[in-house]
């Protein structure tokens, strides 16, 4: 147990009351916790999506990918994160906002029908659930380091909390607990950055590592590892297109222009942030030396050289971005499995209120199906990029041309969705270890001309014939 125990334990308290409270915005409507109603302003958008870009992924796992591999590889998952939210806001915010969506596969429904939505709900639920057992994984190894106790425990501890106010308020949990949460994230991380770089001064650090640490190598060439670090900028920059969490907050912005100016406010966070954290990397390697486990550098770091407020305030700061994350992952993956599951290929109609029960019910399997991995595969920084590689491969196609191309086609989004998926797996076992990124590029490339050829094939009309009421 360490004397930072009792700041985390408050902190965890009052996320939990606040995430409690939110039960009574609730007020039994199933729209109300998914959507929010779909009434927030910029602020609270933009807020809320840095506090889901902002994760255990993009501070833990990256400062430990920084110690391990290289500032580039780090900061690959900032720069990518970052990337999305601008991608989604340019071309994905408006018009999806102007939709009126509860959730990301019924947009899938509208454009391709019931066998397309199927597809891309179980393909997100699964990457969804990889990406909460990557924050959960990042709330277990902080609380450890701060309880003493073991990271099964305090995983436990960390999900059930998480899990109880997810259930509590739905979105409006995630909301005013993001908002909390992610201050807390952005105030310790910047004061963190601040006080290395005014005690040691950027030129003292970089002067002390290796020179390959730093180099572009890392970006520009295979043998220093680019090929990897630029498939992992482009899953996620794109991946991140299909994210649940993300597109929750895109549907509840009150105006389609508040959703896209949100995107771009965070996007601005998360690079700042997910940067600091790059930096405190960097420094970690100047400072702690080697360590038995990457993930422990963060941790490490803050509690040995950072004074006292500001280390509580980056432990502190990992766990609210993680639990922001991982709280509103969880709500969207028990909202797909209710809406686009359940409710689309049921014969029985399903009243408002048990959408809300079942929109809470399900929430636990995948709570504990996400915690059983977090366990197993306690890695925050993989785990993200291999959630958004799945849905990089199949779904990211058909997302944006569904938008863009009047001619695409049920056919055609089927074609793309499993073929991408295919390749991924393909490409997993057939591509070198010397070349892995490749099997991340290449299955949305295969996507895309299966998505096009089916699509050319099953849509003879002329572009100009087709009614503009079929089009978004």
């Amino acid at each position: 147990m360490t004397d930072m125990i009792w700041p985390v334990a408050i902190f965890m308290a009052i996320s939990l009351c606040i995430g409690l409270y939110t039960y009574t915005k609730v007020r039994g409507s199933s729209e109300q916790y998914t959507v929010a109603g779909k009434s927030m302003p910029f602020f609270v958008i933009g807020t809320a999506l840095a506090a889901q870009a902002i994760d255990g992924n993009a501070t833990l796992g990256n400062a430990s990918l920084t110690f391990t591999t290289g500032f580039w590889a780090g900061a690959a998952i900032p720069i990518g994160l970052a990337a999305s939210l601008f991608i989604v806001g340019r071309f994905l915010a408006a018009p999806l906002n102007a939709m009126n969506l509860m959730t990301l596969p019924e947009f899938f429904y509208r454009r391709y029908g019931r066998p397309a939505e199927g597809l891309a709900s179980l393909l997100t639920i699964v990457c969804f659930i990889v990406l909460v057992a990557g924050n959960l994984s990042a709330v277990g190894w902080i609380l450890s380091v701060v309880t003493g106790l073991p990271y099964g425990t305090c995983l436990f501890i960390g999900t059930t909390i998480i899990f109880l106010y997810t259930i509590a308020g739905g979105l409006h949990a995630a909301i005013w607990t993001d908002f909390f949460q992610v201050h807390v994230a952005i105030l310790g991380f910047l004061a963190a950055a601040g006080f290395v770089l005014y005690t040691r001064g950027w030129n003292s650090i970089t002067a002390a590592l290796p020179t390959e640490t730093l180099s572009t190598a890392q970006l520009s060439t295979i043998a220093g590892g680019g090929l990897a670090n630029w498939a992992n900028i482009i899953s996620l920059a794109f991946g991140n297109a299909m994210a649940l969490d993300f597109m929750e907050r895109v549907f509840s912005a009150k105006t389609p222009e508040t959703a896209r100016r949100g995107c771009y406010y965070a996007g601005v966070w998360t690079l700042v942030i997910g940067l600091c954290s790059s930096l405190l990397g960097l420094a970690a390697m100047v400072s702690v030396g080697k360590v038995d486990d990457p993930r422990m550098v963060l941790p490490a770091f803050a509690s040995q050289f950072l004074p006292y407020w500001i280390a509580v305030l980056i432990f502190i700061g990992i766990l609210g971005a993680s639990m922001s994350t991982a709280n509103g992952a969880m709500l969207v993956i028990a909202v797909v499995m209710a809406r686009n599951v359940w409710q689309r290929w049921t014969e029985k109609a399903i009243s408002d209120s048990q959408m809300l029960f079942l929109s809470r019910a399900l929430a636990l399997p995948a709570a504990i199906a996400a915690g059983a991995i977090a366990y197993v595969r306690p890695e925050p920084g993989l785990l993200l990029v291999v959630a958004f590689d799945i849905v990089f491969a199949g779904c990211v196609v058909p997302l944006f041309l569904g938008v863009y191309w009047p001619r695409a086609t049920q056919a055609g989004a089927i074609a793309s969705i499993v073929v991408g998926t295919a390749a991924r797996a393909v490409c997993y076992f057939a591509v070198p270890e010397r070349l892995v990124g490749l099997d991340t590029l290449l299955p949305p490339v295969v996507s895309a001309v299966a998505f096009v050829t089916a699509s050319l094939v099953t849509s003879p009309e002329p572009v100009a014939d087709r009614p503009k009421e079929q089009l978004i």
